[in-house]
């Protein structure tokens, strides 16, 4: 049989293969190690799910890229629990990780059993009736949306301090969900107005980040992005048009100022998409005007308008016969007296060398807004990889002056000098 273990615990991996000396086995720290490096052909793959809802995440990737029929022995820690509803592999067991090493190795190798299989056609069962609660849930959100105006914002994250806060603070102006992984951000995110991601998992969230950029029904809506200092990623590589930025822990009160900007710009962006588009009104000829009065006169006031049109007639050649050519170049330098105030103003205001300089300096930060945080980050980079070359030049030089060698040989002589002293006594 070949077994797949998928741990960073090294005693926990040496200790289970000690036991599996018959069977081959494959190890692999995490879930991208075991998709790079571990055969597809593995019967069982126990998995160390000792991150909680990071492990979720990692064995869900595991079913969809590469292990969909294997069994899998979830080891899971009380401290980090796991909802199983959010685990995919419909043939998997859970044991504590603080079970004896031949307890896990038992669930590993026990064949499905008649009450296995039960167990399976009752998870079917258990996964069938949330998916019924949560569509009656989709069609009441649906509907509570057609009655309110309120965005509705899904908050991404494990961490129930944070949810607990944003739920706090942006109560009463959005309506809130709070989910912990990527299946429900897939279910639900097509339905809402805002997505807040908590970004601790660092490149984990990158790559989820990212997933959720290629769904079309949800690249569209406006993200805020919650970053950790100590887990960073590269906001550039993920391709979301609406998307903002801001550190997990600035105050709430940034964090929800954040939120109502991206809600001001989906307001905008439902208002231009929901605008009608404007109908000129076609305009009649005038043969048509003409026909149009005709047809609304009397025989007495058609008369009337013929005598009118041959006084108009006479007044407009009269007029021609007395206007005289003027050259069209003089027309043109000759400016209108009614823009002359304009002309005069802006030339003022050019002639100022503080609106000048007022004008200059606004188009230069508005420049600058952009680029402050990307060389705020470059920067940081750079710095940190300056400290780190700096100390480990440090070190180095201070081992070399230590000269370890005549250390130990001095140590060494020490302590046989005093045992043989000993000895001798």
């Amino acid at each position: 049989m070949k077994i797949l273990i998928v741990s960073f615990d090294k005693n926990l991996v040496d200790s289970l293969e000690s036991l599996l000396t018959e069977h081959d086995v494959f190890t692999a720290k995490n879930a991208e190690e075991a998709l790079t490096l571990s055969p597809p052909d593995v019967d069982v793959i126990i998995f160390d799910a000792i991150s909680g809802a990071i492990s979720e995440e990692e064995i869900n990737q595991l079913y969809q890229k590469k292990f969909k029929n294997q069994k899998y022995v979830i080891l899971y820690d009380e401290l980090f629990p796991i909802d199983t509803n959010n685990i995919y592999p419909p043939n998997k067991v859970l044991i504590s990780r603080d079970a004896a090493p031949q307890e896990i190795v038992n669930k590993a190798l026990e064949e499905n059993t008649s009450e296995s299989k039960q167990e399976i056609i009752d998870f079917i069962q258990e996964t069938q009736n949330v998916h019924e609660s949560y569509v009656k849930e989709t069609y009441q959100i649906s509907r509570e949306a057609e009655n309110g105006n309120n965005p509705l914002v899904l908050i991404v994250s494990f961490d129930k301090k944070l949810t607990d806060s944003l739920e706090n603070a942006l109560s009463g102006k959005y309506r809130v969900q709070v989910v912990k992984n990527m299946k429900a951000v897939k279910e639900k995110g097509a339905e809402v107005d805002i997505i807040v991601y908590d970004a601790i998992s660092g490149s984990i969230a990158e790559k989820n980040l990212i997933e959720l950029s290629e769904i079309p029904e949800i690249r569209e809506k406006a993200f805020l992005i919650l970053l950790d200092e100590l887990f960073p990623i590269d906001v550039e590589r993920i391709n979301l048009p609406f998307k903002a930025v801001i550190n997990r822990d600035a105050p709430i009160d940034l964090i929800g100022d954040e939120i109502d900007r991206l809600a001001q710009q989906v307001v905008s962006k439902v208002k231009e998409t929901q605008q009608p588009k404007e109908t000129i009104p076609e305009i009649p000829s005038k043969s048509e005007e003409k026909s149009l009065l005709e047809e609304t006169l009397s025989p007495i006031e058609e008369l009337a308008l013929e005598s009118t049109e041959e006084k108009k007639k006479d007044e407009h050649l009269t007029k021609e016969s007395t206007v005289k050519e003027v050259d069209p170049e003089q027309l043109i330098s000759t400016p209108r007296e009614d823009i002359k105030p304009i002309v005069e103003s802006i030339s003022e205001k050019l002639t100022d060398e503080k609106f000048v300089k007022m004008i200059v300096v606004e188009a230069i930060s508005k420049e600058l807004q952009g680029l402050r945080e990307e060389i705020r980050l470059e920067a940081r980079d750079y710095i940190k990889d300056v400290v780190e070359s700096v100390i480990r030049e440090e070190i180095e030089r201070y081992l070399l002056e230590l000269k370890l060698a005549d250390i130990i040989r001095e140590e060494t002589r020490k302590i046989v000098e005093r045992k043989i002293s000993e000895l001798l006594e």
